[in-house]
């Protein structure tokens, strides 16, 4: 049996170092995991406004949204108002389109005639204002903050 050169003491000391070290690092992931868990929880609290299609039917423009209320708490009403621009960006149409209500952890699908002519004119939709929101049980209405966009289409959704 071969014996240590290290003293007993100095390796009992090492030894309860690398354990410290193990349980810091194991406390310090998990703090790094509820972490990212807590920016997820928020993140989730959304209204996600997405342009999903579009497409021309009867010479206008109808644009496809999926709309997903991820709060905990239903909006009675959604409405916003949005500006079309050509590929040479002028404003080519406006339209003010009305969600209508949006209960807790639903998605919807709506659909909207919101200009003349082919969608292949328009290249870019503006959320120019949310002009109706009303949230239940809550004093904040300024849905703005809580609107996430993004769009499947080649047409992009701007703020």
């Amino acid at each position: 049996m071969k014996k240590s050169l290290v003293p007993v003491p100095v390796r009992t000391c090492a030894a309860a170092l690398m354990l410290s070290c193990h349980l810091a690092a194991g406390a310090s992931a998990q703090s790094v995991a509820q972490a990212a868990s807590d920016v997820s929880a928020k993140s989730a609290e959304e209204i996600s406004v997405q342009l999903n299609d579009a497409e021309t039917v009867n010479g206008s423009c109808r644009l496809t949204f999926v709309i997903r209320n991820s709060l905990q708490k239903p909006v009675n009403a959604l409405g916003l108002d949005l500006v079309m621009f050509d590929t040479s960006d002028g404003v080519s149409g406006y339209a003010a389109i009305d969600f209508g209500d949006l209960p807790a952890g639903k998605t919807r699908v709506r659909q909207y005639d919101v200009a003349k002519g082919e969608c292949t004119g328009i290249s870019r939709v503006l959320l120019n204002e949310v002009r109706a929101c009303d949230l239940q049980d809550a004093a904040q209405q300024d849905c703005l903050p809580l609107l996430r966009i993004d769009s499947r289409s080649e047409i992009d959704l701007i703020l």
